[in-house]
């Protein structure tokens, strides 16, 4: 019985020095030299902008138009309001 304790302690703390061992390695692997983690990032980058669904220029003229529109829209609005407001009080006087 004390055999089989013994043999089981000692495998856990030979897979527990092999996990550190591997840890260390992994980190060292991820810092690596500053050149390869500026690579490593930029072709992240071109895969991200690989990943982006574009807008179509149908779509965009369509949503311009639209945005253009409620602009135009809104200040027209705030004129009137404002210049019904400035009639008002001049009335009032």
């Amino acid at each position: 019985m004390k055999k089989k304790e013994e043999e089981k302690k000692s495998s856990k703390k030979e897979v527990q020095k092999k996990n550190e061992k591997n840890k260390v390695k992994v980190e060292k692997e991820k810092k690596g030299n500053i050149f390869r983690r500026i690579g490593r990032y930029f072709r992240g980058v071109v895969k991200e902008i690989g990943r982006i669904r574009w807008t179509s220029g149908k779509d965009l003229f369509k949503y311009s138009v639209a945005a253009i529109a409620f602009v135009i829209f809104f200040g027209v609005y705030f004129y009137a309001i404002d210049w019904i407001a400035l009639l008002v009080r001049s009335l009032a006087n």
